[in-house]
């Protein structure tokens, strides 16, 4: 399946499956905003006065890494590579496709329903805090019930095929 996706400035690519979403709760949301802030740009800054951002990030984004380092979302940041360059971002041409030969990997997505979402981050904060939205998918897809093994080369080609993680803890956090 192919996609685009609008790579903007502290924002990100999720996927998720539709049956995990109703664990992201507001503390799990507002984490989410810092965790697109990687380097301390926003006005959320304001909010932690006299920290140092490094040391708020990494705790105040604690349990959400935990809710995607077990399986229930992968994240894309694309921060990174914007950071000291223009903030307008730019659309990138991705594809999302089945890899039967993918044998292991340190990203796995549990998919407790079947219903892949892939969708921006900021897209799916602003949705679930106000549900009367409608949320511009990026793409969505039907699978089997169970895990999946997703290795990438960015958000350009993302490969998935089910399959039993061999470790309970996984990389769901990348920046690209």
């Amino acid at each position: 399946m192919e996609f685009q996706v609008y790579c903007g400035a502290m924002d990100g690519l999720v996927l998720i499956d539709r049956g995990s979403m109703k664990e992201l709760d507001a503390d799990l949301l507002y984490a989410f905003d810092i965790l697109l802030d990687c380097s301390g740009t926003s006005e959320l800054i304001y909010d932690f006065p006299d920290e140092d951002w490094h040391t708020v990030w990494v705790r105040e984004t604690e349990a959400l890494r935990k809710f995607c380092n077990s399986g229930k979302m992968i994240v894309w940041l694309f921060d990174a590579k914007l950071k000291g360059k223009t903030q307008n971002g730019k659309n990138k041409n991705g594809v999302f496709q089945i890899d039967d030969a993918l044998t292991d990997s340190d990203k796995w997505l549990y998919a407790p329903t079947g219903n892949l979402l892939a969708v921006t981050a900021s897209e799916l904060i602003q949705c679930l805090a106000y549900p009367e939205l409608e949320m511009e998918e990026v793409f969505s897809l039907s699978v089997s019930k169970g895990w999946y093994a997703i290795s990438d080369r960015g958000v350009e080609e993302i490969k998935y095929c089910k399959g039993n993680p061999s470790t309970s803890t996984f990389k769901n956090i990348q920046e690209v």
